[in-house]
């Protein structure tokens, strides 16, 4: 007779429970999402716990791996406040792009026989260097696809800026929520009202102007000069246009990409 493949189910439990957390984690650092340790680790658990059944149950191969699909979306959807079906098919694929990547970097590392120290070790290895490669693929990705036309339209005139679609802005005005796209001060001063490049802003000025709070790494309470405009559109690569309703215009004085390929941050508040 044949040697007997043992699996301790609880050793596997493990196993999976952290590959989850480590690749929704990766999920969440590529798209910018925020982190919620305690929904992050109750998304880990529920696909450690209900991969468990594939132990003793065989469905096919085909029904198996639809199962699996479908149990990564679930995961994705525990983890993140998603929006709409396209925010929710961008994580899910991520989630599972970051999967294969990482089991190709382990099968590739591991020998015929690993010991347990040793595989540990190759996992947080194989789980680091997905980090990293899923990390430059959103950096050159974001060269293209995340780039898009902004035109800011105003009492004063029309400005067309270059722009980056960054999930990461989560600014909004506190009192009436509204997004908030920063912009750099540079590429709106000819049609500003005289005065607001000192910050002397008038109160009765046609573009509401006021003050949005926002924290940063070395400015914990920081100030930032906003105001509504006429209107704000968005102008994808690929031609698909948007109107970014409701949206406010925070000012700074600061370069946001120093190489000049972008000049203003728009946040992902509208589904793009």
């Amino acid at each position: 007779m044949g040697e007997s493949l043992i699996i301790y189910w609880d050793v596997l439990w493990i196993i999976n429970f952290m590959m989850d957390a480590i690749l929704l984690s990766i999920t969440s650092a590529v798209l910018r999402l925020p982190i919620r340790p305690l929904r992050l680790a109750l998304a880990a658990f529920l696909g450690a716990t209900l991969s468990l059944p594939f132990l003793w149950f065989s469905a096919g191969i085909v029904l198996t791996w639809v199962m699996k699909l479908l149990l990564g979306g679930l995961m994705v959807k525990a983890a993140f406040s998603l929006q709409g079906w396209r925010k929710t098919l961008q994580a899910w694929s991520i989630f599972y792009l970051s999967a294969w990547v990482a089991g190709g970097i382990l099968y590739s590392l591991a020998p015929s026989e690993t010991g347990t120290g040793t595989f540990w070790v190759l996992l947080l290895l194989a789980a680091a260097l997905t980090a990293a490669v899923m990390l430059l693929w959103r950096q050159a990705r974001q060269k293209g696809a995340w780039q898009a036309e902004l035109t800011v339209h105003m009492p004063g005139g029309v400005s067309t800026i270059p722009a980056l679609i960054d999930s990461g802005n989560r600014l909004v005005d506190p009192i009436t929520g509204a997004p908030v796209i920063v912009v750099e001060q540079d590429s709106l001063d000819p049609f500003l009202p005289d005065g607001w490049k000192e910050n002397s802003i008038v109160s009765e000025s046609p573009l509401s102007p006021r003050f949005i709070p926002y924290k940063s790494i070395g400015n914990p309470d920081g100030l930032i000069l906003g105001f509504r405009p006429l209107r704000v559109e968005l102008r994808s690569a690929e031609g698909r246009n948007m109107e970014c309703t409701g949206a406010l215009i925070g000012i700074t004085r600061q370069k946001l990409d120093p190489s000049g390929q972008y000049r203003a941050l728009v946040p992902d508040a509208w589904g793009w």
